[in-house]
């Protein structure tokens, strides 16, 4: 087999376009003038190329989408403006004289004006074929180098190294999915000997360099590579002219590794050989400098192949491509054959994309017939692989006919593993026997399917929708009817749909938007099915919106009729301002100044009246018929009863036990004895800004709030604010250390930051990976528990920020609390569980179901018993046994608390807070 190359060389503009040459391998060529449209129109037709190419991921088609006339106009410009008559009719020639010699065209760009190296001729369209021109012929990119490297002779495996960089601040990308998948499709290869793949360990610029640096005893690189196939984010840096690669900083965030800065890294590592950059616009460079990009700085260090990528490209498509590419290369074909398989691959697997021209391969040398690889000690014949295949074949010849027939059962008993080993075996010593060569394609054709059904089907069980999506996708696109997938997938969309309305419904929740929350709870459910219960988390966030919209009426209510007393005070109508003023201050006495203008009014009366006005009635003002009624205590109840004015969403002890901190919404905490009374009342934030937590310092004479993006300390016995730290983000929880210096705050930004306490300044800022509802400092203040939204519970290191400890709850924890002695932590959170566990190891030693969402829990100061609130009843349960011990009700619950001496249990929900004497009810038990 003979292939031929059709090199296309482009020079410089001269007066009448650009020359062009087209040369062939045996000499013969010819000769034409490139005329393009004016550049500013080119330039935009090109413009609207990648989001064609971005819209068409998302579309599945038949015919000519709309969104395709773009690309598929340049691509016929670009061939017809290329080859013209004389050059169509020498690429014919060409073609018809390497089939006759049962070989292939390749076609090889050398392109000296940067202007033109920057269009993207992979979308070339031949119309009289009426197809695109690189999906069947392979096309290479050679640029003007001075050295060439002949193909490095190896030893099997084919070393890989592979790395994966994905900074916290970029789009997530399912980079662990191909790695995975990569993985999949070299198993065989690797189980044979003939590919090794490792990773590189970390996501900096320093493990990189770790991974590929020179031995200086040696002289030799550590665990040297063939390949370098990197995965992640790619751009482009205006300022620099250059292209980039997004790693991981040291301190997190991106580190943009500038393509000059990656060659030199690279540079002087003969074992390397060729890079693959799934990474988007790797394959981008500036109008004047070619070798700006990536691949074309690599290129100039002496790399003799990187396949980049032009534009930016979906994750299915690059994980497509780097499947079928590796499937090729391991099978020694030339690398832009492997090129060109995984462009048919990629609009195979996705009929109607036009990402199969994003991949890019630039070649230094175009002798050796594109084998950048050859085997050493390959003289035998017998020791040479059969074209095609991966596999040496074995010294005896097996029998085919036992090898085929064992295929045809794994075939035919959906083996598909065993099946196309048989095959593969089969082919390797004789391609022609038989239909094996099409039946090993099909095999792998549905050992693709079966594998992407089945982590679909795993992601579904796991309630990963996105991947679910992404797996299944892939699996209806090729094949529509393959099992339940197309109803996997449906289920997956609309789950998918309903978990971004939860969240959606939680990011509104957190910042105060009730209309819009319960807007979105019935968007959620006209979507939910007859037989789905309810989500109690979004039910929860539901009832607290409507219970905050309430509270905004009340307050309309109040401004309402204060001006209706300020506009009765300005008609001197004494009677009935008093009237008005008084139902003011039954529901807030505090509002505006409103006590003032009463003894004002009642003053202003009197003069007004000669007689003396009969004596007003000493009971409390009645209650407007607009308010609902207020719970009343029961009378044989062994706990003390009060009232707050608004939703209660924290209560705490303070040290001593006498005194109560309440958090409610409405901006409003107060702290209060233990029956309600001698109220110290703050406001924290805007109107409607909810105060989320509360805790009391170590000495009892401070406390502090969270409410908006604040935490503020202030004074218990006057209610001065005596300090404020801005976290950035809405503020969730936070704990003053044991000691009293220190203040924690965890945030929406899923950072927790440790302030002082005195000065307001940060000392420690911690990373996780979501927001943080929760956190707990231990006994020793050396370490804190915080529960995260994503289900994890983590325990770090107050001093040195390391993590000690993560671990998986069952759902969003709300609540954690350490154990006297610090050895162990309670949490819980969405999924109505509460569990105790070794703060050490993270063992769970215990775990009870609440019943509902856990709001809030507290350990007794001897850890003998838990109590847990949420819903509408707070439960008590015994700490060794798990054994419920009793059950309290309240309201949608959200504070309890123990005092320090353990005789008082509080329970805070809606708007009361009830203080237990649980002394006694433990006897009653």
């Amino acid at each position: 087999m003979v292939d031929v190359d059709f090199r296309v060389e482009i020079g410089p503009p001269g007066a009448d376009g650009y020359p062009v040459v087209f040369r062939t391998t045996d000499g013969v060529e010819t000769s034409g003038t490139l005329r393009l449209p004016p550049s500013h129109e080119l330039e935009a037709l090109a413009a609207r190329v990648p989001d064609a190419v971005i819209a068409s991921s998302a579309q599945v088609r038949r015919a000519v989408a709309e969104g395709e006339a773009p690309v598929r106009e340049l691509g016929r410009l670009l061939f017809d403006a290329l080859l013209e008559d004389d050059g169509k009719t020498f690429l014919l020639t060409t073609r018809n004289r390497a089939a006759r010699q049962g070989g292939q065209v390749r076609m090889v760009f050398r392109v000296q004006p940067p202007e033109l190296a920057r269009l993207p001729w992979e979308f070339m369209f031949d119309s009289s074929e009426d197809s695109y021109v690189c999906l069947e012929t392979p096309l290479v990119r050679h640029p003007q180098v001075a050295r060439s490297k002949e193909p490095l002779s190896i030893t099997p495996p084919l070393r890989i190294l592979g790395m994966i960089a994905l900074p916290d601040d970029q789009e997530s990308l399912s980079a662990h999915t191909e790695q995975r998948r990569l993985d999949e499709a070299l198993a065989d290869l690797k189980a044979e000997g003939l590919v090794a793949l490792r990773w590189v360990t970390g996501q900096t610029w320093r493990d990189l360099r770790e991974a590929v640096r020179r031995d200086v005893r040696s002289g030799s690189r550590r665990g040297d590579c063939h390949v370098l196939h990197f995965i992640g984010h790619g751009g482009y840096d205006t300022r620099a002219q250059e292209g980039t690669l997004a790693l991981t900083g040291e301190q997190g965030g991106t580190y943009w590794l500038g393509a000059g800065q990656l060659a030199m890294l690279l540079a002087d590592h003969p074992s390397l050989r060729l890079a693959v950059l799934n990474a988007c616009e790797t394959g981008r460079a500036d109008v004047l400098n070619p070798y700006s990009s990536v691949a074309g700085a690599l290129m100039r260090k002496g790399i003799p192949a990187v396949l980049a990528m032009q534009y930016e490209v979906s994750e299915n498509a690059a994980l497509e491509c780097a499947h079928a590419f590796y499937d090729a290369l391991s099978r020694w074909l030339p690398i832009d054959v492997a090129v060109m398989e995984a462009r048919q691959a990629m609009t195979l697997a996705r009929p109607g994309t036009l990402e199969w021209g994003t991949p890019v391969l630039h070649m230094r040398s175009l002798d050796y017939d594109g084998h950048i690889f050859r085997l050493s000690g390959t003289s035998d014949e017998s020791k040479v692989p059969r074209e095609g295949t991966g596999i040496p074949p074995p010294v005896h010849r097996p029998d085919l006919a036992d090898l085929y027939a064992e295929g045809l059962a794994a075939y035919f008993t959906d083996r598909w593993d065993a099946a196309v080993e048989a095959f593969r075996t089969v082919v390797a010593w004789d391609r022609d026997y038989r239909d094996a060569q099409a039946k090993l394609a099909q095999a792998r054709h549905h050992q693709r399917l079966a594998a992407l059904y089945d982590a679909g089907a795993a992601s579904v069980a796991e309630r990963d929708w996105d991947r679910a999506i992404e797996h299944l996708d892939a699996v209806v696109t090729t094949e529509a009817d393959y099992k339940d997938a197309a109803a996997l997938l449906e289920l997956a969309r609309k789950e998918r749909i309903r978990a971004q309305l939860r969240e959606e419904i939680s990011d509104l929740h957190e910042r105060g938007q009730w209309q819009a929350v319960v807007a979105a709870a019935e968007r959620l459910r006209e979507l939910d099915m007859a037989d789905t219960a309810p989500d109690p988390e979004v039910e929860a966030m539901v009832c607290a919106a409507r219970a905050a919209l309430e509270e905004i009426a009340w307050e309309e209510e109040l401004r309402r009729h204060y001006r209706e007393a300020l506009d009765h005070i300005e008609d001197r109508d004494w009677a009935r301002a008093l009237e008005t003023l008084d139902a003011v201050q039954a529901i807030d006495p505090d509002y505006r100044d409103s006590a003032l203008l009463v003894e004002r009014v009642r003053s202003k009366a009197s003069a007004a009246e000669p007689k003396e006005p009969p004596p007003r009635p000493t009971e409390p003002p009645a209650r407007p018929a607009w308010l609902p009624a207020r719970p009343t205590q029961p009378p044989s109840a062994p706990w003390t009863q009060f009232t707050v004015p608004h939703r209660v969403k924290a209560i705490a002890f303070s040290p001593g036990g006498e005194r109560l901190a309440t958090a409610m919404t409405l901006r409003t905490a107060l702290v209060s004895d233990t029956g309600g009374g001698h109220r110290v009342t703050v406001r924290h934030g805007r109107l409607c800004a909810t105060v989320r937590h509360v805790c009391f310092h170590p000495d009892g004479v401070r406390f502090a709030t969270a409410a908006g993006n604040t935490a503020r300390i202030w004074d218990a016995r006057t209610g001065a604010q005596l300090m404020e730290v801005d976290q950035g983000a809405p503020v969730l929880a936070l704990a003053f250390s044991p000691g009293g210096e220190r203040l924690a705050t965890a945030g929406h930004d899923a950072h927790v930051r440790i302030w002082n306490a005195k000065t307001g300044a940060e000392l420690l800022r911690l990373r996780y990976s979501s927001s943080v509802h929760s956190l707990a400092f231990s006994p020793d203040g050396r370490r804190l528990v915080s529960g995260c939204a994503d289900r994890t519970v983590w325990v770090c290191d107050t001093e040195s920020a390391t993590t000690l400890l993560k671990g998986k709850h069952g759902g969003s924890v709300f609540t954690v609390a350490f154990s006297s002695d610090g050895r162990r932590f309670a949490a819980g959170g969405s999924n109505g569980m509460a569990s105790i566990r070794d703060a050490e190891s993270g063992a769970p030693l215990l775990k009870v179901s609440h019943g509902a969402e856990v709001r809030a829990l507290a350990l007794s100061p001897d850890d003998r018993h838990l109590a847990t609130i949420g819903g509408s009843t707070a439960q008590v349960w015994d700490t060794h046994t798990g054994r419920e011990v009793f059950t309290l009700p309240h309201y949608n619950g959200s504070g309890i608390a123990f005092s320090r001496d353990g005789h008082r249990l509080a329970t805070g929900g809606e708007c009361t807070v009830r203080v237990y004497d649980f002394k006694e009810l433990l006897q009653r038990d």
